[in-house]
């Protein structure tokens, strides 16, 4: 019976994460607008944008390469991997025994490398500057996702995340300093990020698949902080349905709480500038490795 529960709470996980993540990419698009004073698209434009596309026949440059036809696919493909094993609503989930935060981290850096060697195939100067400000991007932006990885495998005794996030419920990641650190670091990795610039040579459904996983990449992010630094509200999936529910309501909160308070920072530091990115990098980096060392230094105090 539990592990039924199990696998019905990860498909249901899914399927969530898959409906939510353009309508999560739609509000914070809008949010963005009204802070700036406009109107703003209208909150299901991702979901009407994703719909035309898959209706739309593939568009390809004559230099485009299998490798590089099949970057959508490839793309989404590991940002729903990552998606699967990151907990939304309850832990023990089917795939929660492998939901190794590193794992996670690592299927999104390789989400971002097959898209930089995408626009090096097509073989073209504009290729090279969309590869080199995505591979910048992802080197900066590991350091302190891995930094406070480490931090949190370190209080917990484990990489895997939904061991970390019931020991987070449960009040048992000390010291506490070390772990408020680590989220610090990862929501300036959060902040930093920016939407990939499209390849000019995509279309049609290969650009619905890139789009759709830009916005389940950043619900990953959002729901690894939810998580990991928020399990309120957060049950077992051996639970049951009620338990669910109680979950979902609070997920659902705690998400749409994020994006807004996303879209708030982003205006405030003046939006996607790229200096202002590198800068916030750099302080979420100075805080994971502060993190790192208190860590440590409680590790070897016990």
């Amino acid at each position: 019976m539990n592990i039924l529960l199990a696998l019905l709470a990860q498909l249901l996980h899914l399927g969530l994460m898959l409906a939510a993540a353009p309508l999560l990419a739609g509000l914070l698009h809008t949010l963005e607008a009204r802070l700036d004073g406009r109107s703003g698209p209208p909150l299901l434009q991702p979901w009407r944008e994703l719909r035309r596309l898959l209706r739309k026949q593939p568009r390809w440059a004559d230099s485009v390469s299998p490798v590089g036809r099949a970057v959508g696919p490839a793309d989404l493909t590991l940002v729903m991997a990552a998606a699967a094993l990151v907990p939304s609503f309850c832990t023990g989930m089917a795939f929660d025994p492998i939901a190794d935060l590193f794992a996670i981290l690592g299927l999104l850096g390789c989400g971002r490398m097959v898209r930089a060697v995408a626009a090096l195939d097509a073989g073209v100067a504009q290729g090279g500057l969309l590869a080199a400000r995505r591979t910048r991007l992802m080197l900066f932006a590991s350091v302190p996702a891995m930094f406070a990885a480490f931090t949190l495998a370190l209080l917990a005794g484990t990489s895997n995340l939904g061991l970390i996030v019931t020991l987070q419920r449960e009040g048992l990641l000390q010291p506490a300093s070390a772990s408020a650190l680590a989220a610090a670091a990862l929501l300036g990795v959060v902040l930093a990020q920016e939407p990939t610039p499209e390849d000019p040579d995509l279309g049609g459904p290969s650009l619905a698949a890139i789009r759709l996983a830009e916005a389940l990449r950043l619900l990953v992010w959002l729901d690894l902080l939810a998580a990991t630094f928020l399990p309120i509200g957060m049950g077992d999936a051996a639970d049951g349905p009620v338990a669910w529910a109680i979950g979902l309501a609070a997920w659902a909160v705690k998400l749409v709480a994020l994006v807004v308070a996303l879209g708030v920072a982003r205006r405030i530091l003046g939006g996607h500038r790229p200096r202002a990115a590198a800068e916030l990098l750099a302080a979420a980096g100075l805080l994971a490795l502060v993190a790192t060392v208190f860590a440590l230094s409680s590790a070897a105090t016990a």
